[in-house]
């Protein structure tokens, strides 16, 4: 259950809506410490404790300081998954959307930022072309005044308008190789990822929300009956708002029926949907981007109320600080096996875009269990987990932490040896860490779900209470231990 403190405790403080082991909220309740009457209280979102980061190496030549081996500092936020209902590239142009629109979105980083790209994910079986965006900072992102949705606004005043030479008050144009469109190849045996050209783009403090994440707003503008059909994303109500289930990264999605983008003072409407792009926002500090690559007991999307909320979302901004920003991409591929989901993540790679940090399940429950075909199987499931060390490797990948195989209600007792062994296996691959789920599973053999960690019994699915109190918490715990 969740509760509200009515003291503090440990280093909660009081008022403060948390989440604990169901016995401790058991305990204050009953010595009223805590109620489950939530109304009045104030998410708390806990500051993690952090391990040292790899210091860089300071030498003092003539003077003055020189510094090596510098950190990260770009963070790409991909919050949705890589198969959007069912496809994962080469969607049919037919399945493709043919609206005419402009559409916005508004989002938050994970520390102030100082220029940001746009990135596009294509997975229509057609090309791209004649698309358009701009880019902006806002100080709000509330959603009570209809003019400032999707819009610059600084220092109280809306902006609807393209910056003035010499201000920051306005958007601004994104580009791709210094052109005003990109041209992005037809998605025929793979997803297409192209990222905008860098955009100077200084962040401002939040004064909807005086210390809140700071904002960046981007408008697209795409005619598909020239450029090309496009796909999309679900995007849920419920992550318009800060929640303690989001952690108060919102995603707020716009659209307008025809160009709203050479006039971008035109007022823009909320939309359930969304192209598939999202921001890399650069940062002064060292930044972590978070990949994790798995199927739909990662990316969550069917098992959540805000769509977007998976326990890789919730686990990396539970580590996340403005001093150490960790950056979470969805690369979760519902419904597909590993070969799926390695291959979504090696084309993520080559469009540039590097995970720091790469969280990945070498094997899938949907590979299959077939008697005849498990020592094969599970041979391949060893040798792609050596691959991807090796990809990892040469490709500067700092940290590769593996996603073991979860319990399945249908094994039997043969089948779930297997997966046990294959789970055992991991921990020993040189380089690699694995992420350890405590307490989903009831250790018998075959194991089986512990009902309450289980998604609505299906057998093979976290539950929400699993999600939010086990699986998030381990990949907090990874991030914190690992830099």
């Amino acid at each position: 259950m969740t509760i509200r403190l009515l003291c503090g405790y440990a280093n909660y403080p009081a008022n403060a809506i948390v989440i604990l082991d169901t016995g401790t909220e058991a305990g204050l309740v009953a010595e009223k410490m805590a109620t489950t009457n939530l109304v009045g209280g104030t998410p708390y979102y806990p500051a993690p404790t952090l391990s040292p980061i790899a210091a860089d190496v300071a030498l003092q030549g003539n003077g003055r300081a020189k510094r090596l081996g510098m950190a990260n500092i770009k963070g790409a936020a991909k919050w949705f998954g890589s198969a959007i209902a069912g496809v994962t590239f080469g969607g049919l142009i037919a399945s493709a959307s043919p609206y005419r629109a402009t559409w916005g979105l508004t989002c938050v980083a994970e520390a102030p930022f100082y220029a940001v790209q746009l990135v596009y994910v294509n997975l229509a079986n057609n090309q791209i072309t004649g698309l358009r965006a701009i880019a902006g900072v806002t100080e709000t992102v509330s959603l009570n005044i209809q003019a400032n949705l999707c819009k610059p606004v600084i220092n109280g005043v809306t902006y609807g308008v393209m910056a003035a030479p010499g201000t920051i008050n306005g958007f601004f144009p994104l580009t791709w190789g210094g052109a005003p469109t990109p041209t992005i190849p037809a998605s025929a045996t793979s997803s297409q990822i192209v990222a905008s050209d860098v955009l100077a783009l200084n962040s401002v403090p939040r004064a909807d929300v005086p210390g809140g994440l700071h904002a960046a707003v981007f408008r697209i503008d795409h005619d598909p009956g020239v450029g090309g059909k496009f796909w999309f994303v679900a995007a849920s109500a419920a992550m318009r708002t800060a929640t303690l289930e989001n952690r108060g990264r919102i995603v707020q999605t716009f659209n307008y029926g025809a160009d709203a983008l050479t006039n971008p003072g035109i007022n823009v409407a909320l939309s359930a949907e969304s192209h598939l792009i999202f921001p890399i926002f650069h940062y002064a500090v060292p930044s972590i981007t978070c990949v994790v690559a798995t199927d739909s007991t990662g990316q969550n999307d069917q098992l959540v109320s805000g769509i977007f909320t998976s326990w890789g979302y919730r686990g990396c901004a539970d580590a996340s600080t403005p001093a150490r920003p960790v950056n979470y991409v969805n690369l979760g591929c519902s419904s597909k096996g590993a070969a799926e989901f390695w291959a979504r993540t090696q084309e993520l790679v080559a469009a540039g875009i590097i995970p720091d940090r790469l969280v990945i399940s070498p094997a899938s429950v949907n590979d299959g269990y077939v008697i005849a075909n498990l020592a094969r199987t599970f041979a391949e499931h060893r040798s792609r987990a050596m691959e991807i060390v090796r990809f990892a490797r040469a490709n500067g990948i700092r940290y590769v932490c593996f996603i073991p195989l979860l319990p399945y209600n249908d094994l039997n007792a043969l089948q779930d040896r297997y997966r046990v062994e294959f789970n055992a296996w991991l921990a020993t691959v040189a380089g690699a860490s694995v992420l350890s789920f405590p307490g989903i599973g009831d250790g018998a053999v075959p194991e089986r779900w512990v009902p309450m960690m289980n998604h609505k019994g299906d057998k093979f699915h976290p539950s929400e209470f699993c999600i939010e109190t086990v699986m998030a918490r381990s990949l907090t715990a990874y991030l914190n231990t690992n830099g």
